[in-house]
């Protein structure tokens, strides 16, 4: 996790409090796992529509 002081470093936003910082931090962090809970759902079905498409291309004999 980020230290207040490199959030406020990253933000260059002097105004800012330190609760303020670790809202914004808080928040960062909640739309980053949301982003990878994204990701790694799309990458599961990029997947497993690959698996599919893989089997309707198979010859049949």
């Amino acid at each position: 996790m980020l230290s207040v002081e490199r959030v406020k470093e990253l933000l260059n936003d002097p105004k800012l409090s330190d609760k303020e910082v670790e809202e914004i931090r808080d928040q960062l962090y909640m739309l980053s796992e949301i982003m990878f809970e994204q990701w790694q759902a799309e990458r599961i079905k990029a997947k497993a529509d690959k698996k599919d498409n893989e089997k309707k291309e198979e010859p049949k004999i």
